[in-house]
């Protein structure tokens, strides 16, 4: 995240090619809804159960053949949508709770937008929440804050784990292998002089994290902002996201920062009733 430069924005990726020329369009049309549609029937069976599902279990309820089912969850597991469970079982992930909170909110009228609003009204500064989503975490929510220098972030914008506090937030709760895996994956990319781009200096910044139960980005995705954040944790206690509070580090001195942390945990704790226990 970085102070806005009105002559420079986000921009959108570019979008898929148009459809083919050839004669047979109407049949290529149909296979290659054959493949989401697939995808939609097994979220539907995971969203349909309040436990991890068996493989085999999973693939006879969506009408698909083990191989197949298993490819499709490897799918949905890279990018949030699943959860692989000890035993072979699956479970919904952290991109489909961040959408259920998001549609629904809470029975008792409560809802991430609410409880965010009431924290920048606090605080003053842009507030976000974002998941994990494959390698990388994506934004769900954000509120502005009150400064003139708006942050160029927004929502479903992606950005890596090991720069940003919400992605120590999400790393901090992974065992050594399966850091271990996503570090292999993904490298530890240079973004700015600080970032952290050595395993050990990774482990070492991740321990600090669960010991002290927040993470800071100290410019180490981008220059010129200071970011503060505390998991978000759902069922079984998994991290499933995090709550974070971004400053220009050029008008809010580090000493304030640190000070949000006791407003940013009691948000947390408000926050993961929606993501469901």
């Amino acid at each position: 995240m970085t102070p806005t430069d009105p002559t420079s924005r986000d921009s959108p990726g570019g979008g898929d090619g148009g459809p083919g020329g050839d004669g047979h369009r109407g049949r290529a049309r149909s296979g290659d809804g054959a493949g989401p549609r697939r995808l939609l029937r097994l979220i539907d069976v995971l969203c349909s159960s309040q436990a991890p599902v068996p493989l085999a279990r999973l693939a006879a309820s969506a009408g698909l053949s083990k191989p197949t089912a298993h490819r499709l969850l490897r799918v949905l597991t890279e990018e949030g949508w699943a959860v692989a469970h000890e035993g072979g079982s699956y479970g919904i992930g952290p991109a489909v709770r961040a959408l259920g909170a998001a549609v629904t909110g809470s029975g008792s009228g409560e809802s991430i937008e609410r409880v965010l609003v009431e924290l920048q009204k606090e605080v003053r500064q842009t507030v976000h929440v974002g998941v994990r989503s494959g390698d990388r975490i994506v934004y769900t929510h954000k509120v502005e804050g009150d400064q003139p220098f708006a942050m160029a972030s927004r929502v479903g914008m992606y950005q890596p784990l090991h720069s940003t506090a919400i992605g120590k937030c999400v790393l901090s709760g992974l065992d050594a292998q399966s850091l271990d895996g996503l570090v292999e994956r993904t490298g530890l990319e240079r973004r700015t002089p600080a970032t952290i781009t050595t395993r050990a200096g990774l482990e070492a910044e991740l321990a600090q994290v669960r010991e002290e139960g927040y993470a800071l980005d100290e410019e180490e995705n981008e220059a010129n902002v200071r970011c503060v954040a505390v998991p978000v944790r759902a069922a079984g206690h998994q991290v499933v996201g995090a709550v974070s509070i971004s400053t220009v580090t050029f008008v809010v001195a580090r000493e304030e920062v640190l000070a949000l942390r006791g407003a940013l945990s009691e948000t947390a704790a408000r926050l993961e009733p929606l993501f469901g226990r």
